[in-house]
């Protein structure tokens, strides 16, 4: 199952570069697998779309719009973002989210990062009651193209009628790629 699912990510995050993507990112843990792309549409407009597996708790989808404003050493954005999951043992619910993200420079090749989406019940499925994805990242660029970093996630989808569900929460690694 892990092995098809990281072929259908790589082929995901290839195939995106066709797309005019600016920015292919991988990153993982003991258990979750993620790759992504983002590509600006428009001078203060990006799209993103990213595929994450997890080995106990199945697969997840998301695709996001969000304004983009940079500001000196300061990048924000805010936007929404359309989260499905197929759930290994459970319901297989959907959301769409409200958050943003906050990127700051601190130094030449240093960046801090942070992103949080939430959805109440009246922006998902029937099946839940609300659901959250939180972030927050220290990149280093190694080259102006290329990015490594070490974050914290957590996302979790809390049910109506099921025990809550922690997709991931945890440490994770990582790379970016800019193009």
């Amino acid at each position: 199952m892990f092995k098809r699912s990281l072929l259908v990510a790589s082929l995901f995050a290839v195939s995106s570069t066709a797309a005019l993507a600016s920015s292919i990112k991988f990153d993982l843990n003991n258990d979750v697998f993620e790759t992504g792309f983002a590509t600006e549409i428009a001078p203060g407009a990006e799209m993103s779309a990213n595929y994450m597996y997890s080995r106990p708790e199945g697969d997840l989808a998301d695709f996001g719009i969000k304004a983009t404003h940079q500001q000196d050493i300061h990048k924000f954005a805010i936007g929404a973002k359309f989260t499905k999951l197929w759930a290994n043992h459970r319901a297989n619910p959907h959301a769409f989210a409200i958050g943003g993200d906050y990127t700051i420079a601190i130094a030449q090749n240093l960046k801090v990062s942070g992103s949080a989406y939430y959805a109440p019940s009246v922006l998902t499925s029937s099946e839940l009651n609300r659901y959250y994805d939180l972030d927050a990242k220290i990149a280093y660029s190694i080259m102006p193209q290329a990015d490594v970093y070490l974050g914290y996630r957590a996302i979790q989808f809390r049910y109506t009628n099921e025990p809550d569900l922690d997709f991931t929460k945890g440490l994770y690694i990582g790379a970016a790629f800019n193009f």
